[in-house]
């Protein structure tokens, strides 16, 4: 993940500095991580991808089928299953377990939106202020731009999250992934 964050950091001329002021990460955390000194939690990942302009696809394993590592936040474990490039933009597709502790996780970059469909177990997620109880089989889709919250209600929960990028953070992203 190091070298990923490295070079999309080089990419779009982004000193060290710059990024830990756009993603309010700090530079000594971002100089660990791109030197793989430390691991990365979920919503780190997305405030420096946030910074970027890219997916958080772009930090993680370019086979997808292949990882198998989770990233975690407060209450979110998630795995990339998968991406497509579908004509608005990218598609991310996650397998993710939700704790009943609320992970509250910050704006993503403009255009971005959420789809989260319930496989297991109840929880409670959506744009703070605007949050739903889903069940399972039930979805709800939400902008990914505000900030938005996770948590599993009682025990925890198996959900599939969908990752909707527009067209400009999938071609920033240098992942263009045709299938």
């Amino acid at each position: 993940m190091g070298s990923k964050l490295r070079r999309l950091r080089g990419e779009r001329g982004m000193s060290l500095s710059e990024l830990s002021r756009r993603s309010g990460i700090g530079k000594g955390t971002i100089s660990e991580l791109e030197n793989d000194r430390r691991g990365a939690r979920l919503d780190t990942l997305f405030a420096l991808t946030t910074a970027l302009g890219a997916p958080l696809g772009a930090l993680l394993s370019d086979d997808a089928a292949a990882e198998t590592e989770p990233v975690a936040g407060a209450s979110v474990s998630a795995v990339l299953l998968d991406r497509w490039t579908i004509s608005s933009g990218l598609v991310e597709v996650y397998r993710a377990t939700l704790a009943p502790e609320r992970q509250d996780s910050l704006a993503h970059a403009a255009g971005v939106e959420e789809t989260v469909t319930v496989v297991r177990g109840r929880v409670c997620v959506g744009p703070v202020g605007a949050e739903r109880e889903l069940c399972e089989g039930e979805s709800l889709r939400y902008t990914g731009a505000a900030s938005h919250m996770f948590q599993a209600c009682g025990r925890s929960a198996e959900v599939v999250l969908l990752m909707h990028y527009p067209q400009h953070l999938s071609e920033e992203g240098s992942i263009r992934h045709d299938r």
